[in-house]
């Protein structure tokens, strides 16, 4: 998930220095103008894309936790990891059990560092 957030980075900077050079040597800002904002307009709807499709902030951390979510579960699936038994191995050495978001939230009363780190992997609701 960190190199997808890196080859982001890396694209959004050559299409910068893309836009410079065409705003500046080859084309003028009247053309480009147009262009910006189209693109502008794009990267806007993808994001609002991204929130009616995850229920998640558009942020770069909301996407790191989206990706992360569906990587960790394709690979739990992949590899047929059983997170029950997981969970019961947890709770017989005596850890909390951690959520995610293959394992819907449960209220816990337990312990409030739980429910914490519950809130920020899933919507607990």
């Amino acid at each position: 998930v960190r190199r997808e957030l890196w080859l982001g980075l890396a694209y959004l900077v050559v299409q910068t220095a893309g836009f410079m050079r065409l705003t500046f040597w080859e084309l003028s800002w009247d053309v480009m103008e147009p262009i910006c904002f189209y693109v502008t307009s794009m990267y806007f709807m993808a994001g609002y894309t991204f929130f009616l499709r995850t229920k998640k902030e558009p942020s770069f951390e909301g996407f790191f936790e989206s990706r992360f979510a569906a990587k960790q579960k394709r690979l739990m699936h992949a590899r047929d990891f059983d997170l029950r038994r997981y969970d019961e191995l947890r709770r017989a050495c005596g850890l909390p059990v951690v959520r995610t978001p293959t394992s819907p939230c449960r209220p816990s009363s337990s312990s409030s560092t739980q429910e914490s780190h519950c809130h920020s992997y899933c919507h607990c609701q």
